[in-house]
């Protein structure tokens, strides 16, 4: 193994028992429970260092999304609780593009064979890879979007894709308002709530799905070229 092979490891190593500790003292710190009973003791520090505390938040946030922590939805809770659900919306949407970004750019130079190697048996992931080759655009929004896919394993897989950065940024922009707004609301009202089962109501969660299928419409435009169910000029040339 070269030089660089050895840092590589050590790296992923060190960052995978890092993502580990952090996973596991979270499910216990930032769940509903535990946040609802710290509520007034976060009001207050956040109230007597209010800037200290933006830049806290945004860089855990940027951290914890670029090492694929997964917790990013209970971030934006927090972060709704404390700064309320504009600031703390608008707090997230920037952070978490951040380092859903660098997590990209992780996977892509620094972890790429290992992840290749760990998705060699999933045909799923292959064929979500597959479908990237022709409509990143949409299946990206789709996947920021839609309801209960995981936003750590979309940055991992575009890891994989030459799609570029500062695209797959922008893209992260628009896809990630539509939950951090849903959850930061929730978090600024985050003491009424009696349980994790109250984070998003069922009108939310077909919102969401309605607006993510909306992003496959070029997919399934070109699909349905390929069947020959509409013309290969669809829309614009009509076969006229």
């Amino acid at each position: 193994m070269t030089r660089s092979g050895r840092f590589r490891l050590i790296l992923s190593i060190a960052a995978l028992v890092l993502v580990l500790a952090i996973y596991v003292a979270g499910r216990h710190w930032l769940s509903v429970e535990s946040l609802r009973g710290h509520r007034d003791a976060l009001m207050q520090l956040v109230s007597a260092h209010y800037w200290e505390s933006l830049f806290l938040v945004a860089g855990t946030c940027i951290a914890l999304v670029a090492l694929s922590v997964p917790i990013s939805a209970a971030l934006m809770l927090v972060s709704g609780m404390v700064f309320g659900r504009w600031v703390g919306s608008l707090l997230m949407i920037l952070a978490t593009s951040l380092g859903a970004t660098l997590a990209l750019l992780v996977v892509r130079y620094l972890a790429q064979d290992f992840v290749r190697a760990r998705l060699k048996g999933h045909r799923s992931a292959q064929r979500l890879l597959k479908g990237f080759d022709r409509h990143e655009d949409s299946y990206l929004l789709f996947l920021r979007l839609v309801p209960g896919f995981p936003f750590w394993l979309t940055n991992i897989l575009f890891g994989l894709t030459d799609i570029a950065s500062i695209r797959f940024l922008l893209l992260t922009l628009v896809g990630i308002s539509a939950d951090a707004l849903i959850y930061c609301n929730v978090g600024a009202n985050l003491a009424t709530l009696k349980s994790a089962h109250d984070l998003m109501s069922p009108a939310s969660i077909a919102a969401l799905a309605l607006l993510a299928l909306l992003c496959l419409t070029p997919a399934l435009i070109h699909l349905l070229q390929r069947r020959g169910l509409l013309h290969a000029g669809w829309p614009f040339d009509r076969g006229r």
